[in-house]
């Protein structure tokens, strides 16, 4: 399995306090079946934000050549999850962006209440400059709760929605994980992320993931979820779709 999202880059956001929780998140996440890990710290999609560009690929050149020291089977590639803001179109058109692994794949968000229609005009004006997106946790905007046909439009837009695996495994709420089986079985989601930020909550470890998809989903899906998909996306490939994906529920 490939993480496309997670926090686990030392002292540089809400994830991993320092280079020892950092290693230990990934020795976690290679026991629980991960080969790779894209870092992804939190970036604010504005001008005053590139200065962090050096400090965010240092830390991640300095996690990459500790981890090579260590025995741990994990391949780590650089990242971010760009928070959508009025200025990040114009970062997008000056390609001023981090992508996901050196590839035209951006994974963004949003603060949780935004409205739809502010969304969507981010998400048109980036698509524009070339990139292709990745929407981090849908299932958390209050928008797509109210309305999941806001996530159909996003997919038949050829937007790659990822879930988080907390919201499949109730982490956030009842609500949350209402909103991302629905996501998952209108087959609307092409992939599914830790989005981990420590060694405490929010963890590394997927193997409860993959226990909740051998019991509730087809195993044709889960593979393209957790593992072809991600492939797909380290070597800048289109995704694969599910189709409707039946849980047993």
């Amino acid at each position: 399995m490939i993480d496309i999202h997670c926090h686990i880059l030392p002292d540089l956001d809400d994830g991993s306090a320092d280079m020892d929780e950092s290693l230990a998140m990934a020795h976690i996440a290679a026991n629980s079946g991960i080969e790779a890990i894209i870092a992804t710290p939190h970036f604010r999609g504005e001008e005053q934000s590139l200065t962090q560009l050096p400090k965010i690929l240092s830390r991640y050149r300095h996690f990459a050549r500790a981890l090579s020291r260590t025995d741990i089977p994990i391949t780590v590639y650089p990242g971010a999850e760009i928070l959508c803001l009025p200025q990040t179109p114009r970062l997008a058109r000056q390609k001023e962006l981090p992508t996901l692994a050196d590839t035209n794949y951006l994974l963004v968000e949003f603060y949780f209440d935004e409205s739809p229609e502010y969304m969507d005009g981010i998400l048109r004006q980036i698509r524009d400059c070339g990139y292709r997106l990745v929407i981090a946790h849908p299932e958390r905007y209050t928008a797509v709760q109210r309305n999941p046909a806001i996530a159909d439009r996003w997919n038949r837009l050829g937007y790659a929605l990822q879930l988080n695996k907390g919201s499949l495994l109730g982490a956030f709420g009842d609500r949350v994980q209402c909103t991302a089986t629905a996501l998952l079985e209108d087959g609307v989601i092409r992939l599914i992320a830790s989005d981990a930020h420590s060694i405490a909550r929010r963890t590394t470890d997927m193997r409860p993931l993959r226990q909740w998809l051998s019991r509730e989903c087809p195993a044709e899906a889960a593979a393209i979820l957790l593992e072809e998909n991600p492939k797909r996306l380290l070597r800048g490939e289109e995704l694969l779709p599910t189709g409707p994906v039946r849980l047993s529920l």
